[in-house]
C-alpha cells in the first residue's frame, strides 16, 4: 500500500510540474505585456494542425486577419514555442531588408558534424552560414544563370516527348511536372545524364520515419538534439546523395574543360571552391528546398489555367509569338519578352505560396523606430506570406486567380513587402533567378502544344494537404491534355 502511495504522489508531482512548465511557457507573452490570441494548453495557436483537421496556414490566416493593424506584431505560440508573428509590411522591410544584420538566422535545425548534407544554405545558421552564403553569391550571378539556359531547355524537351502526340489524355499532372523538375535536380545539381529512376526513388523517401515531434524538439532544444546525434534524414539516402555528388566530382575533373552545364562545375570552379561534401550539401539543398515547391507551383498554375481557358489561349499565343521572332528557340532575351506568362507565373505564386511562411530568430534585439515594440534577442520570428498574398486590402477580391495584378502599374501602387514568394534580403532566396527561369521555361514547354482543361477527376474547388508545412493539393491533379499544333 505504501508503494502505491508513492506511486501516485510521484505522478501527481510529475504531472504538476509538467502543468507548471507549460503555463511558463504559455504565459511569455503575458509576461512581455505583448498582445497575443489566448494559447490553448500545450496546443498554444495551432490546436487541431498536428492532427491535419487544418493547415497552419489557416492558422496564420486567422490570427493574421483578427489583429492586423492594431499593432506590427503579436505573440503567437506554436505549441509551447513562442513566435513573433508580423503584421505589419513596414516591419517585414525592417527583418528582411533594412535591419537584416539583427535577423541573419533560420533558428533550422542542422547538425553537418554527423549529417554532412545539413550543412546547406537553408539550414546553417551564424558564421558558416555568412561564408558559405559569400562563397555561394559568385555561383548564382545572372550571367551564370543566364548560361545554363541551353541546358534546361534541352531538359524541358523530355517533358515534350513524354507527352507525346496523342491527341487527347487524361494526365496525372503532379507527376508530369514532377518528371520536368527532378530531371533539371537530377542533372543539373547532380550532374546525372543517365536515368533517374534511382535518383527519384530516394527524392521521394529521404525524410525517412519522419517524426513532427522529433523535428520539433530539434528545433526547440537544438543543443541536446546534436548531443543525441539526432538525424533529419535517412541515413542511407544522405549516403546516395553524397556518393553521387562526390562521383561526379571526380568523373568532371578528369574530363577536358566541358561547355557549362551544372552548379558542380561552378561550385568547383570559384576562387575559393567548397570541398566536395559541402558542394553535395548545396545539391541536396536543390531537392529539400526546391523540389517540392516547384512541382507544386506549376501544377497550380496549369490547374489555374484549365479553369479559364482565354487566360491559356493568351499565355499559349504570347509563347508561340516571342518562339516565332527568335527562330524557334527560347533565348534569355526570349524569356525577358514573356510579361504576361510571367505576370501568370505571379499571380500562381501569389494565390498558391509554397511556403506559407518565412522564418528569421532575432540575434540581436531590435525596437521598432518611432514606437515602443521590441522584439528580444532570441525571439524566434515568423512572417505570414500566404497570408500577405492574400489580404484584401492589398489584393483585391484575394482568392480570385488574375494575372492582371502583376502589370506594372498595378504592382506600382502595391506597398513593398507585399509579394514574397522567395523571401527578400540577405536571407531570401539565392537561386531566385534560376527558380523563375526554371519555371518559365518548363510553362513554355507544357502550353506551347497542348492545352489543358477540367476532366471528371479535377477536384474542384481546390483542398490544401493539411499534413504538409507547405502548401500542396490534397489530392494530384488531373487534366485533360489535348495536342494542339496550330
Amino acid at each position: 500500500m505504501d508503494l502505491l502511495h508513492r506511486a501516485l504522489l510521484t505522478a501527481v508531482g510529475a504531472l504538476s510540474l509538467v502543468y507548471a512548465l507549460v503555463k511558463i511557457s504559455l504565459g511569455y507573452w503575458k509576461r512581455r505585456g505583448i498582445l497575443h490570441e489566448k494559447p490553448k494548453f500545450f496546443w498554444g495557436n495551432i490546436k487541431g494542425v498536428v492532427g491535419g483537421k487544418r493547415h497552419l496556414q489557416d492558422a496564420l490566416q486567422v490570427i493574421y486577419a483578427k489583429y492586423k493593424g492594431r499593432a506590427p506584431f503579436v505573440g503567437f505560440f506554436a505549441c509551447l514555442k513562442p513566435f513573433v508573428l508580423v503584421l505589419d509590411l513596414e516591419l517585414v522591410r525592417h527583418i528582411l531588408v533594412t535591419h537584416a544584420g539583427n535577423f541573419t538566422t533560420r533558428g533550422l535545425y542542422s547538425n553537418d558534424g554527423s549529417e554532412p548534407l545539413s550543412g546547406n544554405l537553408l539550414q546553417l545558421d551564424g558564421h558558416k552560414w555568412r561564408a558559405l552564403h559569400a562563397q555561394s553569391t559568385g555561383v548564382f550571378t545572372p550571367a551564370n544563370i543566364n548560361k545554363l539556359l541551353p541546358r534546361l531547355v534541352l531538359i524541358s524537351r523530355g517533358v515534350q516527348r513524354s507527352l507525346g502526340k496523342e491527341r487527347l489524355q487524361t494526365l496525372n499532372i503532379n507527376e508530369l511536372v514532377d518528371s520536368y523538375n527532378l530531371d533539371v535536380v537530377a542533372s543539373m545539381a547532380f550532374g546525372l545524364s543517365a536515368d533517374h529512376t534511382e535518383f527519384r526513388r530516394w527524392t521521394q523517401s529521404y525524410w525517412g520515419k519522419f517524426s513532427l515531434w522529433r523535428a520539433y524538439l530539434a528545433l526547440e532544444f537544438p543543443l541536446l538534439a546534436q548531443l543525441l546525434n539526432h538525424k533529419s534524414y535517412a541515413v542511407s539516402a544522405m549516403a546516395y546523395f553524397q556518393k553521387v555528388v562526390l562521383g561526379q566530382l571526380q568523373e568532371q575533373r578528369k574530363r577536358d574543360r566541358q561547355p557549362l552545364q551544372t552548379f558542380l562545375q561552378l561550385y568547383s570552379n570559384m576562387d575559393q571552391p567548397l570541398d566536395d561534401v559541402q558542394i553535395a550539401a548545396q545539391a541536396f539543398g536543390f531537392v529539400l528546398a526546391g523540389l517540392v515547391p516547384l512541382n507544386a507551383t506549376l501544377s497550380f498554375c496549369l490547374y489555374e489555367l484549365a479553369r479559364q481557358p482565354e487566360l491559356q489561349d493568351r499565355v499559349r499565343a504570347e509563347i508561340r509569338k516571342t518562339l516565332e521572332q527568335h527562330s524557334g528557340q527560347l533565348t534569355t532575351e526570349g524569356l525577358k519578352e514573356l510579361l504576361y506568362t510571367k505576370q501568370v507565373l505571379n499571380e500562381t505564386l501569389r494565390l498558391h505560396t509554397p511556403y506559407p511562411f518565412l522564418l528569421r530568430r532575432a540575434t540581436k534585439e531590435f525596437e521598432l523606430p518611432g514606437s515602443v515594440f521590441v522584439i528580444a534577442r532570441g525571439n524566434n520570428v515568423l512572417i505570414p506570406t500566404a497570408a500577405i498574398h492574400r489580404d484584401p486590402a492589398i489584393y483585391e477580391e484575394p482568392l480570385r486567380f488574375d494575372p492582371d495584378r502583376f502589370e506594372a502599374e498595378a504592382k506600382r501602387t502595391r506597398p513593398a513587402m507585399s509579394f514574397l514568394p522567395f523571401g527578400d534580403g540577405l536571407r531570401g532566396c539565392i537561386a531566385a533567378q534560376f527558380v523563375e527561369q526554371e519555371l518559365l521555361v518548363g510553362l513554355v514547354t507544357l502550353l506551347q502544344y497542348h492545352r489543358y482543361t477540367p476532366c471528371s477527376k479535377t477536384a474542384i474547388p481546390l483542398e490544401y494537404d493539411n499534413g504538409r508545412l507547405l502548401l500542396m493539393p490534397k489530392t494530384d491533379i488531373h487534366l485533360n491534355v489535348e495536342r494542339v499544333d496550330n
